[in-house]
């Protein structure tokens, strides 16, 4: 597919370059943008620095002669010692008849085709595994003629392609094609890919062997399509989620794939959030480039979520529930957790908090406890936290934390965290000093480390390091 890739490209910019009535000229106008870092960290291991230059795109603009249009980024690598690369990121042109987006990279269409990692906070991490493995590069192209219509071809970075032997597909397609076009309020996308699989012969050279010495294992044809959206009834809006497709795993029995995932909220009274869900899904587990961390993911379930929120000042009460039917076990079960019940007593500078919460109130589940004690009055900010798995067994705790930060002088500001667990407690120091709105030093010391942005992680040594570092964006 790479050569039909590089074929297409070439033919759209022929088109695009001769399709006005002169041929258009190269311009001057060049944008950059980007951000670079540097820094020196002192540690136990000694003295180390690095830099970088980081999401830096070079746009290069041609300047036409009429309605046709074309340009270019690049991106910049920086080596240590071994000085800057240029590298071409991606190219558009377009003309009257057509629009075209051409990248090194992939292009995300659909969590069902093209699928990502997300962290907790919905932002993305990273590609899915398996796709960031097999594909590569990637073209958009555009039909004015049919507004909406986005036509994708992504690039196996493995071309699939297979001897004469079965399955023949892989001899004239190995690459992800999908479609995406608006109806109304809802997107459709739809596509087919052929994924992973190899060809194994007993021989010393595929050109030796002959058609019975070859079997193909693994491998298999996808073709699906999804509907995204949502329906305005007034007080509800819901969101609708449809997938169908196949899995051609054999010839002989092909894998049907589905799911409907229904969702949305609505206030029926202030104070009161109800979000009701369902969801039915069959073997979305077997796509493979589908999104992670349980975007899409399998389920039969029915489920409502209860959040009411009463706040007579200082106090503010909040209870959650999300009552689920599930229908996946042989016999489906009911569970009603207890997501949260707190209440939150705010007087400056002072402010209390405790939550407690239920895995199923229906079973004979903890009830857990957390509470939070805080302080925050310029320059100085105190925080109490503990936590408990049974508020029955008061003295046997998760952890205890304490924390708190001094604003010594507007540019510097000292820190610390204590934390004890049941079998073990750690402690750090650090400070912060603002040199200059984009350079600051920064020092630690101590046995409690940084995890996903909080100081929980117990080490048996200490450790330490002083840092200068620099950042800017252009």
């Amino acid at each position: 597919m790479k050569k039909l890739l590089t074929v297409l490209v070439a033919l759209f910019m022929v088109v695009s370059i001769f399709a006005a009535e002169k041929p258009f000229t190269l311009g001057p106008n060049v944008s950059y943008t980007g951000s670079v870092s540097f820094s020196l960290v002192a540690d136990k291991d000694g003295v180390s620095f690095s830099g970088s230059l980081a999401n830096v795109d070079a746009s290069l603009a041609f300047g036409p002669t009429s309605d046709t249009q074309a340009g270019a980024t690049f991106g910049f690598g920086y080596t240590p010692f071994g000085g800057v690369a240029l590298s071409l990121k991606s190219i558009t042109f377009s003309t009257p008849y057509f629009g075209a987006y051409y990248s090194t990279g992939k292009q995300f269409v659909n969590d069902y085709f093209t699928g990502r990692v997300y962290k907790a906070d919905g932002s993305v991490k990273d590609w899915n595994a398996n796709f960031k493995k097999d594909y590569t590069d990637s073209l958009k192209v555009t039909l004015p003629a049919v507004k909406g219509l986005e036509l994708y071809i992504t690039d196996n970075a493995t071309e699939n392609t297979a001897p004469s032997a079965s399955p023949t597909y892989g001899n004239w397609f190995s690459d992800m094609l999908l479609v995406k076009y608006p109806i109304s309020s809802f997107t459709l996308v739809g596509g087919m890919y052929v994924a992973g699989g190899s060809y194994i012969t007993e021989a010393s050279t595929t050109a030796q062997a002959t058609k019975s010495e070859i079997r193909y294992e693994g491998g298999y044809y996808t073709v699906g399509a999804n509907l995204t959206g949502s329906v305005n009834l007034g007080v509800f809006e819901p969101s609708i989620d449809v997938f169908a497709g196949m899995k051609d795993v054999t010839a002989a029995s092909p894998v049907t794939i589905y799911g409907v995932k229904v969702s949305g909220s609505l206030s029926p009274v202030t104070g009161l959030k109800l979000t009701p869900e369902l969801k039915y899904t069959e073997k979305l587990s077997d796509l493979v480039y589908k999104s992670d961390d349980n975007t899409i993911s399998d389920g039969k379930y029915v489920s409502l979520g209860v959040a009411y929120t009463l706040t007579a000042t200082p106090v503010t009460f909040t209870a959650k529930t999300t009552p689920k039917y599930d229908m996946v076990p042989a016999t489906p079960t009911f569970t009603l957790p207890l997501n949260e019940l707190s209440a939150k007593v705010a007087v400056a500078p002072v402010t209390f908090f405790v939550k407690t919460t239920n895995a199923d109130l229906l079973t004979s589940n903890p009830f857990t406890l957390y509470t939070e004690a805080a302080y925050a009055a310029a320059p100085v900010s105190v925080k109490a936290a503990a936590e408990w798995a049974d508020v029955t067994e008061f003295a046997t705790y998760t952890y205890v934390q304490l924390s708190g930060s001094v604003n010594v002088l507007p540019p510097l500001t000292v820190a610390a965290d204590y934390r004890m667990e049941p079998a073990k407690s750690g402690y750090n120091a650090r400070l912060t000093y603002t040199l200059t709105e984009n350079a600051k030093l920064e020092g630690f010391y101590g046995t409690l480390t940084l995890k996903d942005g909080k100081y929980t992680v117990i080490n048996n040594d200490p450790t330490f390091y002083v840092k200068l570092s620099y950042s800017a964006k252009f």
